[in-house]
């Protein structure tokens, strides 16, 4: 009886210390919300912001290209023949590569 009563004396000493380092245990390994599964999703959110980025500068640089092909035939022309291998039924093409 007496070692007990001397564990409870020392549990009662430090009963704010242990509290405190139960909830921070909780709070960083235990809970669904836990501190590792933030991190994890803190990265995965930068991840594809910086994906969400490049497809709206990809998106941007294709409705420019849109908008000229569209004021200007002779861009048109040009991207048909260069991109897609497009000619005059009088023409002949050779391919370099």
């Amino acid at each position: 009886m007496g070692k007990m009563k001397d564990l409870m004396g020392r549990i009662g000493r430090y009963k704010y210390a242990i509290t405190i380092a139960l909830f921070l245990v909780l709070i960083c390994f235990l809970d669904n919300n836990n501190l590792m599964q933030r991190l994890k999703h803190k990265r995965e959110i930068y991840g594809l912001t910086k994906e969400i980025e490049y497809y709206e500068g990809l998106r941007d640089s294709s409705v420019q290209r849109l908008k000229e092909l569209a004021n200007d035939s002779s861009n048109l022309e040009r991207v048909a023949r260069e991109k897609y291998r497009m000619h005059l039924p009088n023409e002949e093409v050779f391919i370099i590569q």
